[in-house]
């Protein structure tokens, strides 16, 4: 988001004019002060994100009597609201609660020094005085009681959003922006690329007849049928989710292995299948292993990126089979469409590949069970859904405040294909550490220091299984949550049930959404 080129931010002594000075140089604003009318007109000339913090009362060294102040901060304002692109913020706070945090920080206003004014009087003056800028402020914001973290996260949130409010509240400011959510965070780069995932699923549907024909059977045959899945981070992440829903979701048998690509020097992969994955194409040890030849001595090199001008473009298009992503460049450090349309293609692939070894059609039914993804993730992206995940992304918020460290579980399906990106993403996107627990937990010991657990309901699990997990979970830590189709009982992100492919993918799309609405909670 494009934050204002200028802003103004005025408020009366001891309405958290220093706390949010801090904030507006945190997000590489410079700051001007005083603001006195020579120094606007030198607004056009200023590249950089600037903000005035007028010091009115500085008007009085300038010669500038009491009596003509209030018509001194007239004038400043209106030269202020010509400065291009221009947004006003006032500070607000109740006079009683001004004068307490004056009298506690030993603060004197300018008036209260030079005119031995008493504080409140002192107060009401300033305010007058402020009054003109108040009117037109875009943004109003009353700190009486906000403490100074949320002063400052306040101000962040609307500033990115460009969106005029008044509150005494963090929390209301955040409710606000989400009830309407999607207009809300439109220009928001990630939830782009959340919401793009829509759009790689129908993509992915519409090019099966080209995955079909892309892989080439004499070389799948001839293999010695080993198929070693390459990659780093979360590329390499997506191939082994692929592989475990092909074989907890599809029983599929396949003899796959998987591999960083720093370790492909370690391994045999004579006459062996070799899928790569990487985003951009270019990772270094990608790279390397090609440009060393270690690649050539595979029967089969299949390539997954977004790039096809990359060195695993121009190689797999050359030796091998290329399947481009075809998605949108993600601008955050988080992936999230490349990761979904990552395992998508993997996950067909590798469908083709065992459809050949063994002649069934499992190929066909990943689609088939596919076609219905689009009209679920739609329902993900209402209000309606949103206003549900919210409610538990606050619930989790507040139980990671004080240890900022839960855990992340499931069993069956899920434990394997999710767990590991679900745990990567919470860091990514909501600067939490959710420590994934794999399979059952049933029969292991919990930390009890760790105050939240997120379960993922595994639509190949029993009923009662899970709830015995819910349970043991709810026994020991403090808040727990549920993402799935059952209620056990604890919060819950609904994810209806469905087949594994469609099930995979919308539990991680709506973690995906829970964690951007944590990082909110936590003024991210």
């Amino acid at each position: 988001m494009a934050l204002p080129r200028c802003i103004t931010l005025v408020g009366p002594s001891g309405s958290g004019i220093t706390t949010i000075v801090k904030e507006l140089e945190s997000l590489g604003y410079d700051i001007i002060q005083p603001a006195l009318l020579d120094t606007l007109k030198e607004d056009v000339n200023r590249t950089h994100l600037h903000a005035y913090v007028p010091k009115i009362w500085e008007a009085l060294d300038q010669g500038v009597p009491l009596e003509k102040l209030g018509e001194y901060a007239e004038n400043l304002c209106q030269e202020v609201q010509k400065c291009q692109g221009n947004i006003t913020i006032f500070l607000h706070s109740a006079i009683p609660m001004l004068t307490k945090r004056q009298e506690e920080s030993r603060l004197k206003t300018r008036l209260s020094q030079d005119y031995n004014l008493p504080h409140q009087q002192a107060l009401q003056i300033e305010q007058k005085v402020l009054k003109p800028f108040s009117d037109i402020a875009q943004i109003k914001l009353d700190t009486t009681n906000l403490s100074p973290l949320h002063a400052r996260r306040a101000v962040n949130l609307l500033l990115n959003l460009r969106m005029p409010f008044e509150t005494n509240s963090y929390e209301k400011v955040l409710d606000h922006a989400i009830s309407d959510f999607f207009r809300s965070f439109s220009d928001v780069p990630l939830l782009q690329d959340i919401q793009a995932q829509l759009d790689a699923v129908r993509h992915f549907l519409n090019a099966h007849q080209e995955y079909a024909d892309a892989m080439p059977v004499e070389k799948v045959k001839t293999s010695n049928q080993r198929i070693f899945l390459m990659g780093e981070g979360s590329s390499l992440s997506a191939l082994n989710s692929a592989a475990w829903l092909l074989h907890k979701g599809y029983g599929q048998l396949l003899n796959v292995y998987r591999i960083p690509s720093s370790d492909l020097r370690f391994t045999d992969i004579t006459n062996a299948i070799v899928m790569m994955c990487s985003n951009s194409g270019n990772s270094a040890e990608i790279k390397q292993n090609i440009e060393e030849g270690r690649l050539d001595a595979a029967k089969l090199v299949i390539g997954v990126t977004n790039h096809a001008d990359s060195a695993v473009g121009r190689y797999c298009a050359e030796h091998g089979v290329l399947f481009p992503l075809n998605v949108p460049v993600e601008k955050p450090i988080a992936a999230t469409v490349s990761v979904t349309k990552s395992m998508l293609i993997a996950a067909a692939a590798l469908a083709r590949i065992s459809d050949i070894f063994s002649g069934e059609e499992v190929f066909e039914q990943i689609f088939e069970d596919a076609a219905n993804l689009p009209g679920l993730l739609r329902d993900v992206f209402t209000q309606r859904r949103i206003n549900t995940i919210a409610y538990v992304a606050k619930i989790l918020a507040r139980g990671m405040a004080e240890s900022r460290h839960g855990y992340i579980t499931a069993a069956g399906l899920m434990s394997d294909c999710l767990l590991a990106e679900a745990s990567l993403k919470a860091k990514e996107l909501a600067r939490e550490h959710l420590e994934p627990i794999f399979n059952s937990l049933f029969h292991g010991p919990l930390n009890p220091d760790v105050g939240t657990a997120v379960y993922l309901e595994d639509p190949l699990v029993a009923t009662d299984a899970m709830k015995k997990h819910v349970d043991k979970l709810s026994l020991y830590i403090p808040t727990v949550a549920t993402v799935g189709p059952h209620d056990f009982g604890a919060p819950n992100i609904f994810v209806p049930q469905t087949t594994p492919i469609n099930s995979l993918i919308l539990h991680l799309v709506s973690l995906q959404l829970a964690y951007f609405l944590i990082g909110l909670e936590n003024g991210f």
